[in-house]
């Protein structure tokens, strides 16, 4: 399915043509449309709900490489977008869910938040070569960092997120994609350290 139907089946027609053009912005290479494909495709495996969707589609919304203020900014766009459209406690949902993506650490039980957090995360778990290209993509979105300091962040990046256990907060997404996501990052860091 299109971005464009799959936005059409889930959002208000204005937030819809919004959403896409953000998510296409020349800024963007790895939280671009790839990101966002990933992502609605993990939901739906993780059988994620329409305001899960609406979520996943709102979180990267503006996005600059500053969190958490990416984050509150897309939450607020979500308020701008979808105001309208949802009932209050829809909406106040959908912007709960988009600040999960924070530190990608939901409460216990809070089962919309797991599937979202791991819909992010699901790149984590590409096969090696997609996953390099996934770096590489985050390196493009990073020019202001020289090569020392786009290091030592990726180093720490890579770091806390191997010391987080777990990874995946669902049962699904441990089973499916905790070992890979692992594997990989202990591979970043090797070639890192050569």
């Amino acid at each position: 399915m299109s971005l464009e139907r799959a936005a059409a089946a889930d959002l208000p027609d204005g937030a819809a043509g919004s959403l896409l053009e953000r998510w296409r912005e020349p800024h963007r290479d790895y939280h671009g449309e790839g990101h966002l494909r990933a992502g609605l495709r993990a939901l739906a495996e993780l059988g994620g709900t329409r305001l899960e969707r609406i979520a996943f589609w709102c979180h990267d919304a503006v996005h600059t490489n500053t969190t958490p203020d990416d984050e509150l900014a897309s939450a607020e766009v979500a308020r701008e977008l979808l105001g309208a459209a949802l009932e209050p406690a829809e909406l106040e949902e959908v912007r709960r869910l988009i600040l999960v993506t924070i530190d990608h650490a939901p409460e216990p039980g809070d089962a919309p938040g797991a599937r979202v957090s791991d819909a992010d995360l699901v790149g984590l778990a590409s096969d090696w070569p997609a996953y390099l290209d996934n770096i590489r993509g985050i390196r493009v979105e990073l020019p202001m960092l020289d090569e020392s300091q786009w290091r030592a962040r990726r180093r720490a990046m890579v770091e806390r997120l191997l010391d987080r256990e777990p990874l995946f907060r669902t049962a699904h997404g441990r089973a499916r994609w905790e070992a890979r996501a692992r594997r990989n990052l202990r591979w970043e860091l090797a070639l890192a350290a050569q």
